[in-house]
């Protein structure tokens, strides 16, 4: 088999693909244009900063997390620590943090460089399934018509929401195909195979990164099995590209392992929460199947509202079917039961299988929705389409048998639609639309019909124009299915919803780091959670002048919680009883300890209320109390709980704590800053130096420039023992991890650098 490197003009043909002169447009370069420029026409006014993507993640969760790293670097300042949220947070060890292509776009305005960002990556995602789809053999409309239906699907589109996804998305055919062909040549190849898994690890999407392994393990023995690979030399190579790509993820996995050890995650994760419903395998034919109408106008399956779709195409799916029965390779069998094993574990607790799977591996816990499993097949279903659509365009012999299998096919999928439709209709959930259901079902049948009847005619006409005619309207029907099945699926609003400094537009006052926190009320955080506003531009701009979720992070106001991913532990377990336990109490008492100066009103997230009784983030001479360590969250919590003058230890620091009685302690000039906190202390006895910033190990506590022991006070807080008299305090937050993981991840570029000068060319 012939093997080209990427990038060079050299392309295998496909077996029994129709001659050049026939059709001499299916080049890379006119694909390229051709994804280009639907990517510009569909995204142009995110591409040219008039509108910006909001919804849901993107704008509550993700780039508040982006808008602060870019200033932070800006300012010439490395964010090892987020003291903005959840009263404290490692930063840098956060997964995603250290994506290369982040630190590239440092340099362009964050708002309109994270639009870029989506879909210059579902350009280089596009690409690589046409890349890979020529290396394995498939001809260019058929890699074509796999890239175009890769980039546009309920899938990608849902995974607008959260720009890491579709990073991740995008280097998954690159991953495939590189490491495919570095078991079986070596050389070079190793190197851009080992680039492109630790760009996909390095992207944070742990499950999708996971099943894209568990795909090339299956494909490396069956190419063991068909001896296609040498087992010693094809796994040495596998053994060095793994070394590679882990080497170079190092300044990320060492900081961020250490954080998941000392995080609120496990694998006991409850996995049941947004699990595919037992009949949510109907939406992959009709799309609004059970699905209800949010006020804002986007549908969402009843059960889960992870992924907002996973339809891949009614004539997609069709092709995939025709694809796998026209060609039964090893490969494609591999592809089928690879999408097969995704759905059904994308259904949970639903089905059997999960939980044994579960049982067996339990560090599938790690990932909290089974409902992702269900974003690996919108990569494998393409694949299979492809040779569907080579199958075609060759119109040799056998084709009026295709044709046949063909047309069966097309109306079992409306047999299958009408069905489903009828069943909906005889049993409806409670927020069903059936009228809408039905209108958009019939649209997905016309489109169907449209995509597979412009192949088969461009297959049958002989004049050159009419022919590319109808291949292009065949592939433009992909993105415009994929655009309507699900209305609102990814809507943009203008770039200004994302503007900084909306907290003192609004009238408030700054809260500078030292001085307080906002806390958004319990009461009205639930009802953000599920806000009922008819207008997408004034429900985000609600949860904007809430400081909800990450968004106080583009207002730089420090806050009590937050949407980080993983946060400390100990901190975890109050912020979970405040605002996710039925029936739980808080007394004054921890909210002028966590220094919340501006509190919500219960009733309207909006209306921010002043607190005026609330302690600095630093105070001094409480007396320790000592109880034990499943006491400490009702110690805190109570009526009786008096922060001024008391702090409480678990009975395991008693032998640490040597200050007994409270002291009068002055505490002044504080500077407080993202990761360091200085401050002088004058006590006229041994005193307890008290901090409502987050307990976390990696946090050096020095007075007078000597190390000292940093005690975790008031379950999850920080507390120092100063000697009488006057003294410097100084907290430091340092993080050996990043060092040590960085001066690894440098030795990889080299050794990668090495390998590369030391290797011909790849071939």
């Amino acid at each position: 088999m012939k093997i080209t490197t990427p990038g060079s003009g050299s392309e295998p043909m496909a077996p029994g693909a129709a001659p050049s002169s026939q059709d001499g447009w299916l080049k890379p370069r006119t694909f390229l244009l051709i994804l280009a420029t639907v990517l510009v026409v569909v995204f142009w006014k995110a591409l040219v900063g008039i509108d910006t993507f909001f919804y849901r993640d993107f704008g509550a969760l993700g780039y508040p997390i982006d808008f602060y790293q870019h200033e932070s670097l800006a300012h010439g300042h490395l964010p090892l620590w987020d003291p903005y949220s959840h009263c404290g947070v490692p930063f840098l060890a956060q997964w995603g943090r250290w994506y290369p292509i982040s630190f590239v776009g440092q340099v362009l305005p964050p708002a309109w460089f994270a639009n870029l960002f989506v879909v210059l990556h579902l350009f280089w995602g596009g690409a690589g399934v046409y890349w890979l789809c020529r290396r394995w053999q498939i001809g260019p409309l058929g890699a074509m018509f796999a890239a175009i239906a890769f980039t546009f699907n309920g899938v990608t589109m849902s995974c607008l929401q959260w720009s890491n996804y579709i990073a991740c998305l995008s280097w998954l055919p690159w991953v495939v195909g590189c490491v495919t062909i570095a078991w079986l040549n070596g050389g070079r190849w190793i190197v851009w195979a080992a680039l492109a898994a630790a760009m996909q690890v390095l992207t944070a999407t742990p499950e999708l990164t996971v099943l894209t392994w568990l795909l090339l393990g299956v494909l490396w023995l069956g190419s063991l099995w068909s001896r296609e690979a040498k087992f010693f030399s094809s796994a040495r190579r596998l053994a060095a590209l793994v070394c590679l790509a882990a080497g170079l993820t190092m300044v990320q996995m060492l900081p961020f392992f250490d954080l998941l050890a000392h995080s609120q995650r496990s694998t006991g994760t409850n996995m049941a929460t947004w699990a595919v419903p037992s009949w949510g395998w109907a939406n992959l034919f009709v799309p609004l199947f059970h699905c209800f109408l949010s006020p804002q106008g986007s549908w969402f399956q009843n059960g889960q509202e992870f992924l907002q779709s996973y339809y891949l195409g009614a004539g997609v799916l069709v092709l995939a079917v025709a694809g796998t029965v026209w060609n039964r390779s090893r490969r494609n069998a591999i592809l089928v039961g690879m999408a097969l094993f995704c759905w059904l574990m994308s259904m949970g607790p639903h089905t059997i299988f999960f939980e044994w799977f579960r049982r067996c591996f339990p560090l599938v816990g790690i990932a909290r929705y089974p409902v992702k499993f269900a974003i690996l097949p919108a990569f494998l279903i393409p694949l299979l389409a492809a040779q569907a659509v080579e199958k075609i365009r060759e119109n040799s012999q056998g084709e009026k048998n295709r044709r046949r299998l063909l047309i069966i096919s097309i109306g079992i999928m409306l047999l299958l639609m009408a069905g489903l439709l009828w069943w909906m209709r005889r049993s409806p959930l409670e927020y069903d639309r059936w009228n809408d259901t039905a209108t958009n079902a019939l649209w997905r049948a016309i489109l169907m019909g449209g995509v597979l009847g412009g192949l088969l005619l461009s297959a049958k006409v002989s004049a050159p124009k009419i022919r590319i005619a109808l291949q292009l309207f065949a592939l433009a029907l992909i993105p415009l299915d994929a655009l309507t099945h699900s209305p609102n699926i990814a809507p943009t609003a203008p770039m200004s919803i994302l503007a900084p400094g909306l907290w003192e537009a609004k009238g408030n006052s700054p809260i500078p780091l030292a001085s307080g926190r906002a806390m958004i009320h319990p009461e009205a955080e639930q009802k953000l959670g599920a806000s009922e506003f008819g207008n997408f531009q004034v429900d985000f701009l609600v949860r904007r002048i809430s400081e909800w979720y990450n968004l106080n992070l583009l207002d730089k106001v420090p806050k009590v919680t937050g949407a980080f991913t993983l946060r400390p532990a100990d901190f975890d377990k109050i912020e979970q009883y405040l605002y996710y336990t039925p029936g739980a109490h808080c007394g004054r008492g921890l909210l002028d300890f966590m220094s919340v100066t501006w509190l919500s009103s219960p009733e309207n997230s909006t209306d921010w209320q002043p607190r005026t009784n609330a302690l600095a983030l630093m105070t001094g001479g409480q007396r320790p109390i000592f109880v034990p360590e499943n006491q400490l969250l009702a110690a805190i919590t109570s009526d009786q709980f008096d922060p001024r003058t008391e702090v409480y230890f678990p009975e395991s620091a008693r032998s640490l704590v040597t200050v007994s009685n409270q002291a009068k302690c002055t505490i002044h000039d504080v500077r407080f800053g993202s990761d360091t906190i200085e401050s002088s202390v004058q006590a006229d006895a041994p005193a307890l130096i008290v901090l409502s910033e987050s307990y976390y190990h990696l946090w050096r506590a020095f007075v007078d420039d000597q190390p000292v022991d940093l005690l975790r006070a008031n379950l999850a807080f920080q507390a120092v023992q100063v000697p009488a008299g006057t003294h410097r305090l100084k907290l430091v937050y340092t993080d050996s991890n990043i060092r040590w993981g960085a001066i690894l991840s440098a030795l990889s570029v080299v050794i990668c650098i090495l390998v590369w000068l030391k290797t011909k060319p790849a071939r």
